[in-house]
């Protein structure tokens, strides 16, 4: 799977033929099926696990394979980045409200079949796989790149949508940054309306 907390995103720069600067992705994957991730820029959910780009003109979706294995190791292929210059830093940085418009979204999808290798996805709003993961995130500036921030983990399983959501432990809790009313990613799993401060197990609530 694509964790969290630890495999997630990190975010390089490199000079692309017509001297802009582009951004590619590295992040850390552990599955133990074959499987095949595809990157989105503000892509909007659609019915079915679906995913729209919204600014299809500057990105084209590339779909890459893995075998199973842990620790593997994604890159964005080269010449596929995309310039981050092209939005505002606001834009980059949360979801756009109303429309469920996400900056970054990861979707790593299992598959029997054996694939080439780097593939650009001829209709990306198209899926046929049984089981997908699916991550949300925005992206904030640091320094002079920007890292990925996790807002929603999806799971479709058997054309079944279950969306992730944290159940025990503190480490990303109010507690340790402060609580934000707006922050999503910092409710309380049982009522919703108030930031995690204890764990307990079992509880009535389960």
């Amino acid at each position: 799977m694509i964790n969290r907390e630890s495999s997630l995103v990190q975010q390089a720069h490199v000079a692309s033929p017509v001297s802009r600067t582009m951004a590619v992705m590295y992040l850390l994957v552990h599955y133990d099926v074959a499987l095949r991730i595809t990157i989105f820029y503000f892509a909007k959910e659609e019915l079915n696990c679906r995913f729209v780009p919204v600014f299809p003109e500057a990105f084209e979706p590339v779909r890459v394979p893995f075998q199973k294995g842990l620790g593997q190791r994604f890159q964005q292929p080269p010449g596929t980045g995309i310039d981050l210059g092209f939005f505002e830093l606001d834009d980059l940085s949360k979801p756009s409200p109303g429309e469920d418009v996400f900056p970054l979204v990861i979707s790593a999808e299992t598959c029997m079949l054996p694939h080439s290798s780097d593939e650009h996805v001829d209709d990306p709003t198209q899926s046929t796989s049984a089981h997908m993961q699916i991550t949300q995130a925005i992206l904030e500036k640091n320094g002079n790149s920007f890292q990925a921030k996790v807002i929603r983990q999806i799971l479709w399983v058997d054309g079944v949508r279950y969306e992730l959501r944290e159940i025990y432990g503190i480490g990303s809790s109010a507690a340790a940054e402060g609580f934000d009313d707006s922050d999503p990613g910092k409710e309380c799993v049982i009522c919703m309306t108030e930031p995690k401060d204890t764990a307990v197990l079992p509880c009535r609530h389960m």
